[in-house]
């Protein structure tokens, strides 16, 4: 269907997705997690990522029946439960290495005294 690690244009976007352009655009307005890199002109380019989610948000909206407002809340507490282990984890691991820095850090300054 599409490639991982691809961009794609708004209009190839629509048509993987199966929706028009200015739903896209819509979209991009009301979820806010959805951000296609932009060229210098402002042409749109949607990542693979940005993609999965768009196909879940149709999913949601046209075959399940969700609210626009229903679909946001519903991706976001996904997204928060499969997060927060993965936030704890890079904290713990973000505190490790500024501790190792300090550390360095006071054994050149040992050194270079």
């Amino acid at each position: 269907m599409f490639e991982e690690d691809n961009f794609y244009t708004i209009s190839k976007t629509a048509n993987l997705v199966g929706v028009q352009t200015h739903v896209l655009r819509f979209w991009e307005k009301k979820f806010l997690f959805i951000k296609p890199r932009k060229s210098p002109t402002g042409r749109r380019y949607y990542s693979s990522s940005d993609i999965k989610y768009l196909l879940m948000i149709k999913k949601l909206l046209y075959e399940e029946g969700f609210t626009i407002k229903g679909a946001i809340n519903l991706i976001n507490n996904k997204n928060k439960k499969k997060n927060s282990p993965l936030y704890d984890r890079a904290n713990q691991s973000i505190s490790a290495i500024k501790s190792l820095l300090n550390e360095g850090t006071s054994i050149l300054k040992k050194n270079l005294d």
